[in-house]
């Protein structure tokens, strides 16, 4: 497309995506602890009105944020990805090569897709063929990323659209646009209030880029069936939360549970007396020291109330975060079922990711077996392992009790201390064929009796 083609495309794609990066911007943000409690403006007016009226009474502004958002993601990243996904193409020199390709960055890609689709809605991940002929991918934060889809029920990724801001070499802001599509890439840029002008590529004198990945090269991985992220399901319970901590770390720090009740006070006004209070550490009376003074009195600040409130807003939280509530108390000695119990809104969480992954890890193996030149349609089988707490004890048990009934293979990959069920029964072997039997005989061996 000419260069005003290309103006017209970055205008239609861009205007309506300011609502998608705010939502994004705002996952990340409580990613990162930094909630709304920081920016809240009923606090704001309040200490500006107390700044107004010079009262010393209300100095304290404490905004105290809690990571809930980042608990909530990180349990499902771990229970997801810790163990990254396996691919099995029922041919192991192919599985060979699917792995090599895949490279040891893949389990942190697998994370950092899980996460970025929970705080943003979708994660995207890039894939290209380097200068050496290597096949690299990597994820693209989602607000940079803006898709374009055919129209219809099944809808097809015809292109993206990546906006991000960059520096040139006077250290100058300049904002670069790049418009993928499945066989080129053109590239663009607008420095200030400038128009959008081309950006020719070092040593090529042109923008555009020709690519034989075969499709777009940028594979959308979703959060879930409405593409939003967590963050709205429980955003308003943080805000909440975070409220109460800080108004109550407020009222300790200001009212500090003392209040004075003056007589014949001889100072201009309270302001007065607490500055001389706060300054000298005392204060002059006036008139008849039988009728006049200072005395103190204590107030109890509500605590009961706000405990309980804690509590409530706590237990919902992960009741709508779809979590595992970390308290000890609620583990004990819990029994696999009970511990399966406990995790079952974390399943019906990280079930729903896991198949809008599966379309994504789909689309991603189809890159990769067009770069090794493989069948496109090849038959993958993708396995995804859990990581959770579990009851050792009660898992060895069942194994030891079903040595009879099922494979010594199925028991090794079940068996909580065995990470390499191939790895342990060739130790197993091994071990048998060293180990002599009490009459001197070793394991396996026939007498020919």
């Amino acid at each position: 497309m000419n260069l005003e083609q290309a103006k017209k495309f970055i205008k239609k794609h861009t205007d309506g995506h300011h609502d998608f990066v705010a939502q994004a911007q705002a996952g990340q943000a409580y990613y990162l602890n930094d909630n709304t409690i920081k920016r809240w403006p009923g606090m704001d007016e309040l200490r500006n009105k107390a700044a107004q009226q010079a009262n010393p009474l209300r100095n304290a502004d404490f905004r105290i944020p809690h990571n809930w958002h980042q608990l909530l993601v990180n349990q499902k990243a771990a229970y997801l990805f810790t163990f990254p996904p396996t691919f099995d193409a029922a041919d192991d020199a192919l599985n060979e090569r699917i792995t090599e390709v895949l490279g040891e960055s893949f389990q942190r890609e697998c994370k950092d897709l899980c996460a970025e689709a929970s705080n943003t809605g979708v994660a995207w991940l890039h894939c290209w063929v380097d200068d050496k002929g290597q096949f690299r991918y990597a994820d693209v934060p989602a607000a940079q990323i803006v898709p374009v889809y055919s129209g219809g029920i099944a809808e097809e990724l015809e292109a993206v659209l990546r906006v991000y801001k960059d520096r040139d070499d006077d250290a100058e802001e300049i904002t670069k646009y790049e418009i993928w599509t499945d066989r080129e890439a053109a590239f663009y840029q607008k420095r200030g209030e400038h128009d959008v002008d081309v950006m020719l590529l070092a040593d090529s004198g042109t923008n555009v880029i020709t690519h034989d990945m075969g499709y777009v090269p940028f594979i959308p991985f979703y959060n879930n069936g409405s593409r939003r992220g967590d963050l709205p399901m429980y955003k308003e319970l943080i805000d909440q939360y975070d409220l109460v901590v800080s108004g109550y770390a407020n009222d300790l720090q200001d009212i500090q549970e003392i209040i004075f009740v003056i007589r014949n006070y001889g100072g201009e006004d309270l302001n007065t007396f607490l500055t001389d209070l706060k300054q000298y550490k005392a204060i002059k009376v006036d008139g008849d020291t039988a009728a006049g003074g200072v005395e103190t009195m204590r107030i109890e600040i509500p605590v009961e109330a706000r405990v309980k409130f804690l509590e409530i807003l706590k237990r919902q939280i992960f009741i709508s975060g779809q979590g595992v509530d970390p308290d000890p108390q609620n583990f004990g000695n819990a029994s696999g079922v009970a511990l399966k119990y406990l995790y079952s809104l974390l399943e019906i969480k990280a079930g729903l990711l896991e198949t809008e992954f599966r379309a994504g890890f789909g689309q991603f193996l189809r890159l990769i077996f067009h770069y090794l030149g493989v069948a496109e349609d090849t038959k993958v089988t993708q396995t995804f392992i859990r990581n959770q707490i579990q009851n050792d004890l009660e898992t060895a048990q069942i194994a030891r009790d079903s040595a009879a009934i099922i494979s010594q293979k199925s028991i090794l990959l079940n068996h909580p201390w065995v990470e390499d069920a191939e790895m342990e029964q060739e130790q197993i072997e091994e071990d048998r064929a060293e180990k002599p039997d009490p009459y001197g005989q070793k394991v396996g061996e026939d007498d020919g009796e």
